[in-house]
């Protein structure tokens, strides 16, 4: 029996001021076993956050990746069990599906024994799913930047300090998929766009002051905690019982927080803040994540 057993890490996509291009991969995973059978039977199984979600079949992520490669490939697999355990939030900013799309991916690849590099496989992720940053700090770890325009692929890792964050998320009935405007103030471009290098820098040194002034996004945040009830009260109160700063996770409505120390306190104190608001909600404290995907094969195809 041929296993594939392949475990992804969460990345936050648009952080503070990098709405785009930047993500950053963090300690919640999922992990999917594709094991290859007899028959032409393909059999998605999940379990965890999100489970049933996605359509069973070549409609999940996962099998719609993989189908892909081997198209590409002009190849055919069946016989395929694919069981998925996820522990990332979907809808929630932290890249649940970006990490589908690379199990996808990467699976196929040791299928069919491809033997190409990463950056090949990472960049038939991103054209495939159109979540590039994500999709890069899934595969990579740490902080990336990553372009994809046309037949135009980069991607580079930036260097990150070793750091804990806590993140919350709240459970709404209704939040919006884009509420952005189509134009923007050029002095809020402008905003954001000066913070972005000492945004990385803040990452890099983890100087946590540094970061608390420069993790303001004003061009797509507004719209978005807009919708979350008791947004700016959960925020008071985090600042107050010790955080730095605190931000939507991408285009949320998780949030992340960063803190010296006391992180589980903080985590409580944001929950009851959001309690306050009448809004349940989850936490975590979470370590960053620097090494990406992780691939274990057994037996032989």
């Amino acid at each position: 029996m041929f296993k594939i057993k392949i475990t992804l890490p969460g990345a936050i996509s648009g952080i503070g001021p990098a709405i785009s291009g930047l993500a950053l991969a963090v300690g919640l995973y999922t992990t999917v076993e594709i094991t290859l059978q007899d028959g032409d039977d393909l059999i998605v199984e999940t379990e965890g956050e999100g489970a049933g979600r996605y359509a069973m079949g070549l409609r999940h992520p996962v099998a719609l990746a993989m189908m892909r490669v081997f198209q590409r490939q002009e190849q055919a697999v069946t016989g395929l069990h694919i069981r998925v355990q996820n522990h990332i939030p979907p809808d929630s900013g932290l890249g649940s599906e970006a990490a589908f799309w690379v199990a996808g991916v990467v699976g196929a690849a040791n299928l069919l024994d491809l033997r190409q590099p990463r950056m090949a496989l990472l960049e038939m992720a991103a054209r495939m799913s159109k979540l590039p940053d994500s999709v890069a700090a899934s595969m990579l770890g740490g902080l990336g930047a990553t372009l994809l325009e046309d037949d135009t692929f980069i991607q580079r890792t930036l260097p990150t300090a070793p750091q804990q964050l806590i993140m919350v998320l709240p459970t709404l009935t209704t939040y919006p998929t884009n509420p952005q405007p189509e134009r923007v103030l050029l002095a809020d471009a402008h905003a954001n766009l000066n913070r972005i290098p000492l945004l990385t820098e803040a990452f890099r040194s983890g100087d946590l002051n540094l970061l608390e002034q420069v993790l303001a996004d004003r061009l797509h945040a507004p719209h978005f905690t807009a919708h979350i009830p008791g947004y700016d009260h959960v925020v008071e109160m985090a600042r107050r019982a010790g955080a730095k700063a605190v931000t939507l996770a991408g285009t949320g409505p998780a949030l992340i927080a960063f803190a010296e120390r006391d992180h589980r306190k903080i985590a409580t104190v944001m929950e009851l803040a959001f309690e306050n608001s009448g809004v349940p909600s989850r936490s975590w404290v979470l370590p960053l994540d620097t090494q990406g995907v992780v691939v274990s094969i057994a037996g032989t195809p």
